[in-house]
């Protein structure tokens, strides 16, 4: 007979893989999208001005900025989170999502842009290889499952849409 402790961190365990499960799938849905979008973004002479000067700054500087869409984000997930606990489901995860999207776009393009000089810093290089490293190996858990597989094929249906979409745009 099992013992309720070792129940209760198989519990847990189960609950924390199936949040990772979303964060992973919703990350990867959205950056795919914002690699075509960035790279359509990129086109435009103003765009690649701006990222050359912001490439050029110093790597606290850099860290500042890959930071700053980050934090101007967290008070739009907030109210989300608050939408969502008082009964307005929709409005609040549309609130949470689009700002995580915003979020996460500007900051995978800022850490696109900034990386090598980020990577200079000996500590941020350190906590990024080490929670690169934990991701990796939760990454290759989850893609091991059935579910991932299924959505793996429907979100390559959508990015083959997007990139269709992206491309007549041209």
């Amino acid at each position: 007979m099992r013992s309720t402790h070792v129940y209760k961190d198989d519990s847990l365990r189960y609950l924390f893989t199936l949040l990772l499960f979303v964060i992973i799938l919703i990350e990867e849905a959205f950056w795919s999208v914002f690699e075509a979008l960035s790279g359509w973004f990129a086109r435009f002479a103003l765009v690649r001005k701006l990222e050359d000067f912001v490439a050029a700054r110093h790597p606290a500087v850099c860290l500042a900025l890959f930071l700053i869409p980050v934090l101007m984000m967290l008070p739009f997930k907030f109210a989300g989170v608050w939408l969502i606990a008082n009964g307005h489901t929709l409005q609040g995860l549309f609130m949470f999502l689009s700002a995580k999207a915003c979020g996460t776009f500007l900051a995978a393009r800022l850490f696109a842009i900034t990386k090598s000089k980020l990577m200079s810093i000996a500590w941020f290089a350190y906590v990024y290889v080490r929670f690169s490293a934990w991701k990796e190996g939760v990454k290759a858990y989850i893609h091991a499952t059935e579910a991932y597989r299924s959505y793996r094929h429907f979100r390559d249906g959508v990015d083959r849409w997007v990139a269709g979409v992206l491309k007549r745009r041209d």
